[in-house]
């Protein structure tokens, strides 16, 4: 018990300082490139944060253990949206801007309605892997492409390019050990619930991989880096679905519990859609709505358990 509550301890630690330093990195290049921070957001800190989901979901599926990969990536994909974005707006009131996230947020969707169509047979396969990877590989050409210039919106106090590249990589480094740490402690504490895989991949392993985007949107949010906030979330929740369901299934094919179809799947579809009228309603987003996204996250749990 000590140990998984140590492991807790110094995972959140290695979050917090992990998340600090990719976004003093991150605006440092959206301002060196003229990327705008939303764009940075979507790719390289999105990139960074779903690194613990890749980690695990691999280790899950060479184990045998694919619902665990599974769960981790739609229970992730919830929590960024509703505990995520619920809690650091809460915080920090966040405004979404939908011409905003409109092109992107329209991708997420259209890549969860792959995503159901190739769960549908209960199995990710290696060709199916492929064509999820082959698409963060053009989503990501086409953000850098085309930038979708903005103003960028502040200066980080680096002020040379090896700091940033250095304080990047250590960003990245502190995620990747936090999250690991964080979730072999929480997964400790768990097994005592003697839960599903499915139930401990969608709760408990997701929102020990989901601590990296809450990190960097909450530290993103406090220095004002709404942009990256945002980018983050509908970026991470791509990165999720695309590249690490896709390199995984290219790797071993994925077996899904067919149970998820008719109750996950539908709530990971929803949170997305929710973006819709979150982006539409008056900005920065009420602390009510955040309070009800929260609740709703939870609420999703509650039933995870009853099931």
């Amino acid at each position: 018990m000590l140990i998984s509550l140590l492991y807790l301890i110094i995972g959140g630690a290695f979050l917090f300082f992990g998340a600090d330093w990719l976004v003093k990195s991150a605006v440092f290049f959206a301002n060196r490139l003229k990327i705008s921070s939303f764009v940075i957001g979507l790719t390289v800190v999105a990139f960074g944060t779903s690194l613990p989901e890749l980690v695990i979901s691999m280790n899950a599926v060479l184990t045998d253990a694919s619902a665990i990969a599974i769960g981790n990536i739609v229970g992730s994909n919830i929590a960024n949206v509703g505990l995520v974005l619920g809690f650091t707006s809460l915080i920090f009131p966040m405004a979404i801007h939908f011409q905003r996230i409109k092109r992107d947020l329209y991708i997420y969707l259209f890549v969860c309605f792959v995503f159901v169509v190739f769960l549908y047979d209960g199995v990710i396969s290696r060709v199916e892997g492929i064509a999820l990877f082959i698409g963060i590989v053009l989503y990501t050409w086409s953000c850098i492409r085309f930038k979708r210039e903005q103003d960028v919106e502040s200066v980080t106090p680096i002020g040379k390019t090896g700091k940033a590249l250095i304080l990047f990589v250590l960003g990245i480094i502190g995620l990747y050990l936090g999250a690991d740490l964080f979730v072999k402690g929480a997964i400790e504490l768990a097994s005592i619930l003697g839960v599903s895989e499915v139930v401990i991949g969608m709760s408990v392993v997701a929102l020990g991989t989901s601590l990296p985007e809450l990190s960097t949107c909450f530290v993103a949010s406090f220095r004002k880096e709404h942009a990256i906030s945002v980018g983050n979330i509908i970026g991470s929740n791509l990165f999720n679905i695309l590249s690490v369901i896709g390199i995984v299934g290219f790797v071993k094919p994925i077996i899904s519990p067919q149970e998820i179809m008719t109750f996950e799947i539908p709530i990971m579809i929803a949170f997305g859609l929710i973006l819709i009228p979150l982006g539409l309603v008056k900005q920065p987003i009420s602390r009510i709505y955040s309070f009800l996204l929260i609740t709703a996250y939870f609420a999703f749990i509650y039933g995870l358990f009853l099931r």
